[in-house]
Protein backbone atom coordinates (compact mmCIF):
# COMPACT_ATOMS: atom_id res chain seq x y z
CA UNK A 1 0.00 0.00 0.00
CA UNK A 2 0.93 3.45 0.21
CA UNK A 3 3.96 4.61 1.99
CA UNK A 4 3.04 6.28 5.06
CA UNK A 5 4.86 10.03 5.73
CA UNK A 6 4.95 11.01 9.51
CA UNK A 7 6.09 14.56 10.10
CA UNK A 8 5.25 18.03 11.81
CA UNK A 9 3.28 20.67 9.77
CA UNK A 10 4.55 20.80 6.39
CA UNK A 11 4.11 17.21 5.77
CA UNK A 12 1.61 17.43 3.68
CA UNK A 13 2.89 20.20 1.40
CA UNK A 14 6.51 17.96 1.36
CA UNK A 15 4.72 14.62 -0.26
CA UNK A 16 2.34 16.16 -2.23
CA UNK A 17 5.51 18.11 -3.73
CA UNK A 18 7.75 14.69 -4.05
CA UNK A 19 4.38 13.41 -5.70
CA UNK A 20 4.18 16.17 -8.02
CA UNK A 21 7.61 16.08 -8.60
CA UNK A 22 8.06 12.28 -9.51
CA UNK A 23 4.69 12.31 -11.08
CA UNK A 24 5.68 11.60 -15.09
CA UNK A 25 8.38 9.68 -13.99
CA UNK A 26 6.40 7.19 -12.27
CA UNK A 27 4.17 7.25 -15.18
CA UNK A 28 7.11 6.46 -17.48
CA UNK A 29 8.47 3.50 -15.66
CA UNK A 30 4.79 2.04 -14.98
CA UNK A 31 3.76 2.03 -18.80
CA UNK A 32 7.87 0.57 -19.31
CA UNK A 33 7.83 -2.27 -16.95
CA UNK A 34 4.36 -2.27 -16.58
CA UNK A 35 1.89 -2.10 -13.64
CA UNK A 36 2.55 -6.26 -12.32
CA UNK A 37 6.11 -5.30 -11.94
CA UNK A 38 5.87 -1.74 -10.48
CA UNK A 39 2.02 -1.47 -8.96
CA UNK A 40 0.91 1.62 -9.24
CA UNK A 41 -0.36 1.67 -5.98
CA UNK A 42 3.46 1.29 -4.63
CA UNK A 43 4.26 4.73 -5.81
CA UNK A 44 2.08 6.61 -3.56
CA UNK A 45 2.85 8.51 -0.58
CA UNK A 46 0.03 9.69 2.23
CA UNK A 47 0.81 12.34 4.62
CA UNK A 48 0.11 12.20 8.43
CA UNK A 49 0.45 15.26 9.75
CA UNK A 50 1.92 15.19 13.39
CA UNK A 51 -0.06 17.17 15.89
CA UNK A 52 0.94 18.16 19.51
CA UNK A 53 -1.79 20.86 20.23
CA UNK A 54 -0.21 21.97 23.46
CA UNK A 55 1.38 18.31 24.37
CA UNK A 56 5.10 17.85 25.05
CA UNK A 57 4.39 14.16 23.32
CA UNK A 58 2.11 12.03 21.32
CA UNK A 59 2.15 8.44 20.74
CA UNK A 60 2.46 8.40 16.08
CA UNK A 61 2.11 4.78 15.51
CA UNK A 62 1.14 1.43 17.86
CA UNK A 63 1.56 -1.51 15.58
CA UNK A 64 2.54 -5.28 16.26
CA UNK A 65 4.72 -4.20 19.04
CA UNK A 66 6.25 -1.37 17.64
CA UNK A 67 5.71 2.06 19.88
CA UNK A 68 6.86 5.63 17.93
CA UNK A 69 6.44 8.29 20.24
CA UNK A 70 7.03 11.90 18.91
CA UNK A 71 7.91 14.99 21.22
CA UNK A 72 8.71 18.52 20.65
CA UNK A 73 12.38 19.82 20.85
CA UNK A 74 13.99 22.91 21.06
CA UNK A 75 14.98 24.42 17.81
CA UNK A 76 13.65 27.84 17.40
CA UNK A 77 12.93 28.96 14.70
CA UNK A 78 12.07 25.86 13.65
CA UNK A 79 8.57 24.70 15.20
CA UNK A 80 7.15 22.76 15.89
CA UNK A 81 10.60 20.25 15.72
CA UNK A 82 10.38 16.88 16.75
CA UNK A 83 12.48 14.06 18.39
CA UNK A 84 11.22 10.93 18.23
CA UNK A 85 11.52 7.55 20.92
CA UNK A 86 11.28 4.02 19.58
CA UNK A 87 10.00 1.23 21.82
CA UNK A 88 10.10 -2.17 21.08
CA UNK A 89 10.39 -5.67 22.96
CA UNK A 90 11.22 -3.70 26.31
CA UNK A 91 14.11 -2.17 24.40
CA UNK A 92 14.03 2.07 23.28
CA UNK A 93 16.03 4.04 21.32
CA UNK A 94 15.51 8.07 21.17
CA UNK A 95 16.36 9.97 18.43
CA UNK A 96 17.33 13.96 19.00
CA UNK A 97 16.56 15.44 15.90
CA UNK A 98 17.98 18.55 15.46
CA UNK A 99 17.83 20.71 18.67
CA UNK A 100 19.10 22.73 21.20
CA UNK A 101 19.40 21.37 24.93
CA UNK A 102 16.10 20.37 25.70
CA UNK A 103 14.58 19.60 28.88
CA UNK A 104 11.87 18.04 27.43
CA UNK A 105 14.27 15.66 25.39
CA UNK A 106 15.42 14.81 28.72
CA UNK A 107 11.96 13.67 30.60
CA UNK A 108 11.19 11.84 26.91
CA UNK A 109 14.32 9.56 26.94
CA UNK A 110 13.92 8.76 30.37
CA UNK A 111 15.34 5.23 30.60
CA UNK A 112 15.88 4.65 26.84
CA UNK A 113 18.73 2.16 26.10
CA UNK A 114 20.59 4.69 23.79
CA UNK A 115 20.25 8.36 23.17
CA UNK A 116 20.94 9.59 19.34
CA UNK A 117 21.63 13.08 19.56
CA UNK A 118 22.82 15.70 17.44
CA UNK A 119 26.18 17.37 18.22
CA UNK A 120 28.33 20.35 17.33
CA UNK A 121 31.09 21.89 18.66
CA UNK A 122 30.48 25.20 19.15
CA UNK A 123 34.20 26.28 20.21
CA UNK A 124 35.41 25.06 16.64
CA UNK A 125 32.29 27.03 14.88
CA UNK A 126 33.60 30.05 16.96
CA UNK A 127 36.98 29.77 15.37
CA UNK A 128 35.60 29.17 12.31
CA UNK A 129 32.96 32.18 12.91
CA UNK A 130 36.13 34.85 13.70
CA UNK A 131 38.19 33.22 10.69
CA UNK A 132 36.00 34.22 8.09
CA UNK A 133 34.89 37.40 9.39
CA UNK A 134 38.65 38.26 9.72
CA UNK A 135 38.65 37.16 6.27
CA UNK A 136 36.34 39.51 5.02
CA UNK A 137 33.53 36.36 4.57
CA UNK A 138 30.92 38.12 6.69
CA UNK A 139 27.98 36.06 5.09
CA UNK A 140 29.77 32.68 6.00
CA UNK A 141 30.50 34.23 9.75
CA UNK A 142 26.98 35.46 9.76
CA UNK A 143 25.80 31.95 9.74
CA UNK A 144 28.39 30.56 11.89
CA UNK A 145 27.47 32.47 14.48
CA UNK A 146 24.13 31.96 14.10
CA UNK A 147 24.47 28.12 14.54
CA UNK A 148 25.17 27.31 18.03
CA UNK A 149 21.86 28.76 19.33
CA UNK A 150 19.91 25.94 17.86
CA UNK A 151 22.20 22.88 18.41
CA UNK A 152 23.78 21.16 21.15
CA UNK A 153 27.47 21.55 22.18
CA UNK A 154 28.40 17.59 23.23
CA UNK A 155 28.82 18.43 26.46
CA UNK A 156 25.53 19.30 26.89
CA UNK A 157 24.35 16.27 25.32
CA UNK A 158 26.39 14.46 27.43
CA UNK A 159 24.26 15.87 30.21
CA UNK A 160 21.17 15.45 28.99
CA UNK A 161 21.72 11.68 28.41
CA UNK A 162 23.13 11.21 32.23
CA UNK A 163 20.16 12.99 33.74
CA UNK A 164 18.09 11.30 31.65
CA UNK A 165 19.50 8.24 32.94
CA UNK A 166 19.90 5.89 29.12
CA UNK A 167 22.40 3.75 29.17
CA UNK A 168 24.55 4.80 25.43
CA UNK A 169 24.81 8.38 23.79
CA UNK A 170 25.77 7.81 20.36
CA UNK A 171 26.30 11.84 19.24
CA UNK A 172 25.76 11.74 15.41
CA UNK A 173 25.29 15.13 13.03
CA UNK A 174 28.74 16.04 13.81
CA UNK A 175 29.83 19.52 12.77
CA UNK A 176 32.42 20.55 12.00
CA UNK A 177 32.90 16.70 11.19
CA UNK A 178 35.15 14.92 13.23
CA UNK A 179 37.64 13.74 10.30
CA UNK A 180 40.77 13.11 12.33
CA UNK A 181 41.48 12.97 15.85
CA UNK A 182 42.28 15.89 16.72
CA UNK A 183 38.70 16.82 15.82
CA UNK A 184 37.69 13.27 17.38
CA UNK A 185 38.92 14.66 20.94
CA UNK A 186 37.55 18.49 20.56
CA UNK A 187 34.32 16.48 20.56
CA UNK A 188 35.48 14.96 23.97
CA UNK A 189 37.62 17.45 25.65
CA UNK A 190 34.70 19.11 27.58
CA UNK A 191 32.38 16.04 28.68
CA UNK A 192 32.77 15.26 32.07
CA UNK A 193 29.85 12.57 32.70
CA UNK A 194 28.92 9.60 30.16
CA UNK A 195 26.02 6.81 30.60
CA UNK A 196 26.67 3.53 31.65
CA UNK A 197 27.56 2.23 28.21
CA UNK A 198 29.45 5.53 27.66
CA UNK A 199 29.48 7.72 24.14
CA UNK A 200 30.25 7.17 20.79
CA UNK A 201 31.03 9.17 17.77
CA UNK A 202 28.53 7.78 15.09
CA UNK A 203 29.97 7.83 11.72
CA UNK A 204 28.91 6.13 8.32
CA UNK A 205 28.56 2.11 9.30
CA UNK A 206 28.25 2.87 13.07
CA UNK A 207 25.44 -0.23 14.26
CA UNK A 208 24.21 0.16 17.26
CA UNK A 209 22.62 -4.04 18.17
CA UNK A 210 19.63 -3.88 21.06
CA UNK A 211 18.78 -8.06 21.43
CA UNK A 212 15.34 -8.61 22.23
CA UNK A 213 14.72 -9.99 26.11
CA UNK A 214 18.39 -8.80 26.62
CA UNK A 215 19.45 -6.03 28.53
CA UNK A 216 22.44 -6.14 25.54
CA UNK A 217 23.84 -2.54 24.18
CA UNK A 218 26.49 -3.78 21.20
CA UNK A 219 28.36 -1.15 19.45
CA UNK A 220 29.63 -2.63 16.40
CA UNK A 221 30.18 -2.01 12.72
CA UNK A 222 28.07 -2.85 9.48
CA UNK A 223 30.62 -4.51 6.92
CA UNK A 224 31.80 -2.43 4.39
Amino acid sequence: GPLRVYGPHGVTELVHGFAEAYAADTRFRIAHHGAALLPPDRSAMVPIPILLDGADATRVLDEHGVVVTAFAVAHDPVKPAFGYRFDYGGRSVVVSGDTAPSPNLVTQARGADVLVHEAQANAVVRIMEDAARQAGESRIAKILGDIPSYHTDPADAAHEAVAAGVRLLVLTHLTPPPDGALLARIFRRDVTGVPPRGMVLGEDGTLVVLPKGSDAVDVTRLDP
